[in-house]
């Protein structure tokens, strides 16, 4: 992979046009999913060699992308380069950039509530999207997707995984609403701000699918602290709080794949960062402990 302002400067002008210049290059995120980059007035989406989204393919945030512009702020897809054979060395996506800034939790000290609201607001105008399948048929083939991607990633067998994945399956909510367009990773992190309360942007939506809403509401329960949806909040649809429950341990099954790929990127040679094999062990430990109610019950 190369990363040169040379090399990506003529990956860009190859998908883009115009001159091949040495951009300005600004490195937004360190996590271990995208590869993302401000290049000059555009941002760049490389997949890495290996991590917890193995195989990467920017088609499917691309596709994710267009089918909710004009619906909320997100970035628009400017180019979609979905194979290795560039300067770069590895697919990549180009957006535009989104208004504002991330912020973290404990930057936000004042106002919290007008954050909350315009979070529950975008998530409930995201949510009128329907999907052609219901709830149930879309929980079925996700608990599929997430049995593939364990037989497929994981380095051994894991008993906890297995019976919470058998629990979901035997306690699938009966639902025949429509599913709707989740975004799959909505939290505070993922949100960009140009003031208080105003929303400029929902980013990283590499894991939309179309599914319950409720997954999505569960999810700013564990991982957007004070940001999360509740009934207190402009959210304008109904939570069932029994569906809630469900998408709960849903949404933690299926985070575990997340580091059963981190560690089979390293095992494999993919990737040589030891911090996955560490995503990695740290997962297998976790499992034992917070999936306990798939046996108990």
């Amino acid at each position: 992979m190369d990363l040169s302002p040379s090399a990506v400067g003529r990956a860009v002008c190859e998908v883009l046009g115009g001159p091949i210049s040495r951009p300005r290059i600004e490195r937004l995120s360190r996590g271990f999913s995208w590869i993302t980059l401000g290049v000059d007035d555009v941002i760049l989406r490389v997949a890495p060699t290996g991590g917890p989204l193995d195989p990467y393919d920017p088609q499917v945030e691309a596709a994710n992308l267009r089918r909710v512009e004009e619906i909320v702020p997100a970035p628009r897809v400017l180019a979609v380069q979905p194979d290795a054979d560039n300067p770069i060395g590895r697919p990549f996506g180009v957006h535009t950039r989104v208004p504002g800034r991330v912020l973290r939790l404990g930057d936000v000290t004042e106002r919290r509530p007008e954050y909350i609201a315009a979070a529950a607001q975008s998530m409930g105008i995201l949510h009128r999207l329907e999907a052609p399948v219901t709830v149930a048929d879309a929980y079925d083939a996700e608990l599929d997707r997430t049995e593939a991607v364990y037989r497929r990633a994981a380095p051994d067998r894991h008993p906890e995984f297995e019976a919470a994945l058998d629990w979901l399956r035997s306690h699938r909510p009966d639902c025949d609403d429509p599913a709707v367009w989740c975004h799959g990773d909505f939290r505070f992190a993922n949100l960009s701000w140009t003031g208080p309360g105003e929303l400029g942007g929902i980013l990283d939506w590499e894991r939309a699918w179309p599914g319950d809403p409720m997954c999505d509401v569960a999810f700013t329960h564990r991982f957007s602290g004070w940001c999360s949806i509740d009934d207190s909040t402009d959210y304008d649809h109904p939570l069932d709080q029994e569906r809630l429950a469900y998408a709960a341990r849903f949404e933690r099954v299926r985070s575990f794949t997340a580091s059963m790929r981190a560690i089979r990127a390293w095992l494999d040679g993919r990737s040589h960062d030891p911090r996955l094999l560490t995503i990695g062990r740290r997962g297998e430990e976790a499992m034992k402990t917070e999936l306990a109610w798939a046996g108990a019950s």
